[in-house]
């Protein structure tokens, strides 16, 4: 039986942006929020997602 794939940093980073987005999307659609409010509100997370990727934990080459 073989190991299941590890997922690197770049993965989390792009799943926790979908993920914040998908639940805006939902939020926009579940309660009164216009789909505008609700995407500003969800890119906050995603926008923390991408600062954590480009300047705490940079990508390397190798």
């Amino acid at each position: 039986m073989t190991a299941p794939p590890s997922r690197s940093t770049a993965d989390l980073v792009l799943a926790s942006i979908a993920i914040a987005m998908a639940l805006a999307a939902f939020g926009a659609v579940a309660t009164s929020l216009s789909v505008a409010i609700a995407m500003a509100a969800g890119s906050i997370p995603a926008t923390g997602s991408i600062g954590y990727a480009l300047f705490y934990n940079p990508p390397t080459s190798g």
